[in-house]
């Protein structure tokens, strides 16, 4: 990140930089692309205009990764409201795709709730084959009592398989705010550890990443097998 226009601002690129992210103080908007793809961000004005931060004509270059941070802990802070972060990342196009697939995995959980259930799918390697099995989320005190429902065993093959299908790296990050004016909904979260250490971690309330779908079917697909293998527990705390 770097400033290219300096006219009528008070302070040094980087804490004018940082008093557009941190505060609500400070309005902003993408005017465009240099030649290399990077966002001309503009500093237009101030929502007080007594904030010592005054800046009328300030402009921030940006690549498109640090215009995802930018928006992500601006929306934290209050800048940009959570119904227009979808809008704008797309200003900043398509991350690159993660490199490479996902070869191993030590674990993989899929909580998924509404408005009368919650439930997860967990994934783990057994050797040369993985387990999945479907919980029942049963709140007892302070903890969450998992009940297992269905499980089965498949091998380690389909698992990997069925993970590099709905290309589970590009999840990571993936921040789904629930839609404006709808009522109800599904939330999920992901959390994986994939690769020798790898994490991944996803989540959204009505908004999901691209193959949600195919990845909750694939699961059940598995379980509709209901393959032998030792079942966990009757419950287990979490």
């Amino acid at each position: 990140m770097k400033q290219i226009e300096t006219e009528g601002s008070r302070y040094p690129c980087t804490e004018l930089f940082d008093a557009v992210v941190d505060t609500a103080k400070l309005r902003s908007e993408t005017v465009g692309r240099d030649e290399a793809g990077n966002l001309i961000l503009h500093v237009s004005e101030t929502i007080n205009m007594s904030s010592a931060y005054s800046s009328e004509e300030t402009y921030f270059l940006l690549t498109p990764e640090e215009y995802r941070d930018y928006v992500e802990t601006a929306r934290k802070n209050g800048l940009i409201r959570r119904w227009d972060v979808k809008r704008l990342l797309r200003e900043a196009g398509e991350p690159p795709a993660p490199a490479g697939k996902i070869v191993s995995f030590e674990t993989v959980t899929l909580r998924v709730s509404g408005m009368r259930y919650v439930m997860e799918y967990e994934l783990l390697p057994r050797g040369d084959g993985a387990e999945v099995t479907k919980y029942g989320i049963r709140f007892s005190g302070e903890e969450d009592l998992r009940v297992p429902e269905r499980h089965t065993v498949c091998s380690l093959a389909e698992a990997l398989k069925l993970l590099n299908r709905v290309r589970l790296l590009s999840w990571d990050g993936f921040h789904g705010p629930h839609p404006k004016g709808v009522r109800d909904g599904t939330m999920f979260t992901l959390e994986a550890t994939v690769n020798g250490g790898r994490r991944i971690r996803a989540t959204g309330s009505q908004n999901f990443p691209r193959h949600y779908r195919d990845f909750t079917d694939g699961l059940r697909e598995l379980l509709d097998r209901e393959q032998g293998g030792a079942a966990p527990g009757r419950g287990e705390h979490r």
